[in-house]
């Protein structure tokens, strides 16, 4: 393990990059946005995890002691609206697809947080938040909902650089959005800490009535009671900056009157033909069919090849290119295995060299695109280097660091997929029909034992052989 370091963080609160200073020395708290549950998940969201996962896995490389925390939303009117499209409860598809977010991460590598809430197991502690926020004159009740009145707290709109005045003005342009509201709300900018609900439907109770809580609400809360009630890093994907992220401080430091968090970070998106990647514009790829194709290692490094905070545009092409570097990389990463009576005390002054610089570029801002080109820099070093010895010292330090960036570096050449199995046993039966045509049996038989002796079985019938496992 490397000596714990100065690492460089661009704080989106500060427009600047700043040294990271933890509150307690040698711990970090952190806490990132996690998926609203209820649809499979594309690469917009895999590259948040990703990243994030890959800032956690870093901190703790770099000797520190990390809480990272990513919650669920497992209760929003997108779920619910989805469920009733079904005809089965909320419950059921937000269980079942936080049961597909869960597969999808393993088959990411993406690390299992320290935490993981669900919104729905912090009902209680929100109704709490939200009296506290009524008592101290932050939030108001209306008619069994509960609104944070935005104009007490005089800091809103710092993290996104917006202007209170102006976002009110834009707030009552939307004329077809604020309607239904206006009869409730104070000003059109406050956003629902509670929402009342007909008994029907998904609900609660609290003091103001049957409802459920509004999405900004859970964050604050789970932060609170479970990191305190200020942290280290909070991070999430740009498009949260506002108003949720906006929302989160206005109601948490409202409550707390110290900061919610010290450092607040946001990765960009991934565009396909420079949109956004999104369901509801209907041009994503899900993280299952990607993973048909794509190995995990070939994800991340397409993911990470990019700064965090720089846009990904999405191709296959590319995808393609990605998996050509990773198969560059698990060949080199090979050498690790091989030459295991090598002397391990050749120059490793390359070695000191790489693992210098991936420390400078990981601690500039998390530079994994920097990092990634140190390791293709190893890897062509490993593959042309004459040494046994500074092969294996090299490829070990590869598989090492490229384990910074969650990249397993398996050697999967010789694998087969179920499909390409079947087109060989499809052409090695077409090759024994052939002998069998050419009244060669002993090849015929040689082909027929040899697949016998590796547990497959051949039929023969007048309509053509066939073949079965066991």
């Amino acid at each position: 393990m490397s000596q714990m370091r100065e690492i460089q963080v661009y704080n989106t609160l500060t427009g600047k990059k700043e040294t990271f200073e933890p509150m307690v020395p040698g711990k970090v708290t952190m806490y990132a946005c996690g998926p609203t549950v209820y649809m499979l998940s594309h690469l917009g969201h895999a590259r948040m995890a990703i990243v994030w996962d890959t800032v956690q896995r870093f901190f703790r490389h770099c000797g520190y002691e990390v809480t990272y925390v990513r919650n669920i939303t497992d209760v929003d009117d997108k779920i619910i609206a989805r469920a009733k499209s079904l005809g089965i409860s909320p419950e059921r598809l937000a269980r079942e697809c936080t049961y597909d977010f869960w597969h999808d991460m393993r088959s990411l590598n993406v690390q299992f947080p320290d935490y993981e809430p669900r919104a729905t197991e912090y009902i209680q502690q929100m109704i709490s938040f939200v009296e506290g926020l009524i008592a101290g004159g932050h939030a108001y009740v209306a008619q069994g909902d509960v609104y944070f009145d935005v104009q007490s707290f005089d800091q809103y709109g710092k993290l996104g650089k917006q202007n209170l005045d102006a976002l009110i003005s834009g707030a009552r342009d939307q004329a077809v959005a604020q309607e239904a509201l206006a009869h409730l709300k104070k000003s059109p900018v406050d956003f629902a800490l509670w929402k009342s609900a007909n008994p029907d439907e998904l609900n609660w109770p609290s003091p103001w009535g049957p409802g459920r809580p509004g999405w900004h609400l859970e964050c604050s809360t789970m932060v609170k009671h479970i990191l305190g009630p200020t942290i280290d890093i909070h991070a999430g994907g740009e498009d949260l900056v506002f108003p949720h992220h906006e929302n989160e401080i206005a109601q948490s430091e409202a409550l707390h009157d110290q900061p919610l968090a010290r450092y607040w970070l946001h990765n960009s998106f991934v565009q396909v033909s420079a949109e956004k990647m999104s369901k509801s514009l209907g041009n994503f790829k899900t993280i299952r069919d990607l993973l048909e194709q794509y190995s995990s290692d070939t994800i991340r490094l397409f993911v990470l090849q990019s700064h965090y905070r720089s846009p990904i545009d999405f191709t296959i092409e590319a995808l393609n290119a990605t998996r050509s570097g990773s198969m560059r990389l698990i060949k080199a990463a090979a050498f690790a295995e091989q030459n295991a009576d090598a002397d391990l005390g050749a120059d490793l002054e390359a070695v000191a060299k790489f693992e210098k610089a991936f420390a400078e570029a990981m601690s500039n801002d998390f530079n994994t695109a920097v990092a990634i080109s140190q390791l293709y820099q190893l890897a062509d070093a490993i593959l042309a280097s004459k040494s046994g010895s500074d092969q294996r010292a090299m490829a070990q330090a590869l598989k090492e660091h490229a384990a910074i960036l969650g990249l397993t570096l398996q050697d999967t050449r010789n694998d087969i997929d179920l499909d390409t199995g079947k087109k060989l046993m499809d052409l090695i039966l077409t090759l024994r029909q052939e002998a069998r045509g050419r009244k060669d049996y002993a090849s015929a038989d040689l082909i027929r034992k040899s697949l016998s002796q590796s547990g497959i079985n051949v039929m023969d019938s007048a309509s053509g052989a066939s073949w079965e496992i066991g």
